[in-house]
């Protein structure tokens, strides 16, 4: 913005001397000063309250010491509380030892002049005492620019909306340098990026700006315009080097590439306190930025891309290790009263439930069994459908009906195609898992597991069945000669069966540790008599209760299904 020109204020009490004084300095420095004139201090202390009130800055102040009412050395100490940063200098022919020093300890007077002056002592004078006031007051802004600059480059490179980072980027012109109207155009034709701008100040020395923003893809015509005004503009300012117009290509900092040009169009030439190179710099500088930011916003704009890609993709492979999974209602027509508990902590989960009916000579068969691969979220999905269609080999397709020989069956299945892939390498991925058989006609439910154990109520009294020490394509140098093995349970109406994964035990909680197994068995001892619905709403309940607003931890799977004959 184009700064008022500061004050040279001139006081006596003689109208012909302030005339001349005047005329002199207009003459002299009236291309980067005002000069005005008060008859006496006591108007001059009036004049400086109204020059302040109107955002003028007073860079020098002249004062008579004889003057009728406040002498020159009074009125310059009081113009001193109110401008501090003036530079004073006293005009006198009589004015005592005791004046002058007055002068100089309460209002840091710069010089005294001995009349009569020659003209060209007293502008030179004058002229040092302003030009020291502009360097201050630049070094001043200079240093509040550096600031300004800081914290509009980090307001630049925080945005991603292209935009928006147009709009920003215009605002900190107008905080910075100024201007009338703006106008840019940017390509970037590898991200289908073809965008022309224009703002205008809304008043001449407003930071407030009003942006047109221009699709050319929307709007080729209006575009195509802006383009134009933006190359006759550059080149008109290549010949004519016109000062009120600055032009500043936007190039990306990897291989110099110009993605466009910015154009400004500023209302006056001159900015006193400021050069025209410290005026380009800037403009420079917060274009640089604005390049800098361009590529971050494409860059993140393609990662969202990138980001929408892989989640339809998770998306979709959810709806397909759900239909891996048999429907609730399916499980529950078999066991009416059951539950299942399925919280995955991401889109897919490593922990899934399977079920199957079978049907071998006269005998019936239901499996219900809960999983926990390696891992969670797309790892764990993956293994989930190798484990899910190995049992269904094992019972579907090759109609074993041996709870123990299906588990076998399953880890040769697993371990066979995992080791197609790991080439050598030892195998870290696997499951473990909880398998339920009910022979329909004969009333008896086996338990085969892998590293899961098994809980069920009878009676009131809770049993366990401890988890067998091997998982499903577990290394063999771990588990060493250890086979699966089967429980045989004849279950009496109203008995309780639990299968879970670790995910409930290992939840921790926002101020506490892990729930723990021993507090989840503790649960199930409260629960366990309640109806299966009830049951499941009270275990999410509580897991809600515990988590808080803590991260959950790992996949949750937790089955309940009560014997009825």
């Amino acid at each position: 913005m184009t700064a008022k020109k500061p004050i040279i204020l001139c006081v006596d009490d003689e109208k012909i001397i302030l005339d001349s004084l005047q005329e002199q300095i207009l003459n002299r420095l009236g291309e980067r000063f005002e000069c005005e004139v008060a008859q006496g201090g006591e108007e001059a202390l009036e004049l400086i309250d109204e020059l302040r009130q109107d955002n003028y800055d007073i860079a020098v102040i002249i004062s008579d010491q004889l003057m009728p009412g406040m002498k020159g050395d009074r009125f310059l100490i009081a113009a001193h509380q109110k401008v501090p940063e003036a530079y004073k200098i006293l005009l006198t022919g009589q004015a005592t030892l005791d004046a002058v020093r007055n002068a100089i300890n309460h209002a840091r007077l710069y010089r005294y002049v001995m009349k009569p002056w020659q003209e060209d002592d007293l502008m030179l004078t004058i002229e040092e005492a302003a030009e020291a006031y502009l360097q201050k007051i630049r070094l001043q802004l200079y240093t509040r620019l550096l600031r300004d600059i800081n914290h509009l480059t980090q307001k630049l490179s925080g945005e991603r909306e292209i935009n928006r980072l147009i709009e920003k980027y215009f605002e900190s012109l107008a905080d910075t340098v100024g201007f009338a109207s703006a106008k840019i155009t940017v390509e970037y034709p590898q991200q289908r990026i073809s965008l022309q701008a224009v703002a205008n100040a809304i008043t001449a020395y407003t930071k407030k700006v009003q942006v047109q923003m221009v699709d050319a893809y929307a709007d080729p015509e209006r575009a195509e315009s802006i383009r134009q005004e933006i190359m006759e503009a550059i080149n008109r300012a290549l010949l004519e080097e016109s000062p009120t117009l600055l032009v500043a290509p936007i190039r990306l900092q990897h291989g110099g590439k110009e993605l466009g040009h910015v154009v400004l169009e500023r209302s006056e030439a001159g900015d006193f306190l400021r050069e025209q190179r410290e005026v380009q710099n800037t403009l420079q500088t917060l274009t640089s930025q604005l390049a800098i930011s361009l590529e971050n916003a494409v860059l993140y704009r393609t990662i969202l891309e990138q980001k929408k890609e892989l989640e339809d993709s998770i998306v979709y492979a959810q709806r397909i290790q759900r239909a891996l999974m048999p429907n609730i209602e399916l499980v529950q027509y078999h066991f009416p009263e059951s539950f299942i508990l399925y919280l995955p902590k991401a889109v897919v989960s490593g922990d899934f439930y399977w079920f199957a009916e079978q049907f071998v000579g006269e005998e019936n068969y239901l499996y219900l069994a809960a999983v926990d691969c390696t891992g969670h979220g797309v790892p764990g999905a993956f293994m989930s459908v190798l484990v899910s269609n190995a049992l269904s080999y094992a019972v579907n397709t090759l109609e074993i009906t041996d709870a123990v020989a299906i588990l076998e069956t399953v880890d040769l299945e697993v371990r066979n195609r995992l080791q197609r892939q790991a080439q050598g390498e030892a195998i870290k991925d696997g499951a473990e898992l909880v398998l339920v058989q009910l022979n329909k006609p004969q009333g008896t439910l086996t338990v085969a597991s892998a590293k899961r154990p098994f809980i069920y109520y009878s009676e009131g009294q809770r049993y366990e069945i401890a988890a067998t020490p091997r998982a499903i394509a577990d290394d063999p140098a771990l588990f060493g000669n250890v086979t699966f093995k089967g429980h045989v349970l004849t279950p009496k109406p109203g008995d309780t069966f639990y299968l879970f994964s670790d995910g409930y035990a290992d939840q921790e909680g926002a101020v506490r540790r892990r729930f723990g197994t021993r507090r989840f068995y503790e649960l199930l001892d409260e629960i366990h008599k309640l109806p299966l619905a009830q049951q499941q709403r009270i275990l999410e309940q509580r897991f809600r209760e515990w988590k808080q607003d803590a991260e959950q931890t790992d996949d949750i799977l937790v089955i309940g299904l009560r014997y009825t004959p």
